[in-house]
């Protein structure tokens, strides 16, 4: 009998891509890094269960450059990403504030 792996299913793969951004940004905090090189991290942290999707990646990548949190530069003919001061400063909210936003969560699905 196969282990059930919620992420295999589609409200997982829903989930996961709602934090996308999240990670990114977390990544983003230590280093200047390529879309394709963060999916193969992301990959690589998961133990190969995920990998988002380039049709993921760089439109989330996308909404992030829009909303002032990371910024691209050319190199070496690539495009990197890099963090802004305000996107730092809305990693370190978040890193702070995991415990509390991951009890909440867990709190509402719960009671409902």
């Amino acid at each position: 009998m196969s282990e059930f792996d919620i992420f295999d299913t589609k409200i997982g793969k829903d989930f996961r891509r709602g934090l996308l951004k999240v990670f990114i940004l977390k990544m983003l905090a230590t280093e200047d890094v390529h879309g394709y090189a963060m999916m193969n991290k992301i990959e690589e942290v998961t133990g190969g269960k995920w990998k988002p999707s380039s049709g993921s990646m760089y439109p989330a990548l996308f909404h992030l450059k829009a909303a002032g949190l990371i910024k691209v530069k050319i190199v070496d003919k690539r495009k990197m990403y890099t963090i802004t001061a305000k996107g730092r400063e809305a990693t370190k909210n978040m890193s702070e504030n995991f415990d509390i936003i991951a009890n909440e969560i867990s709190l509402i699905f719960k009671k409902l």
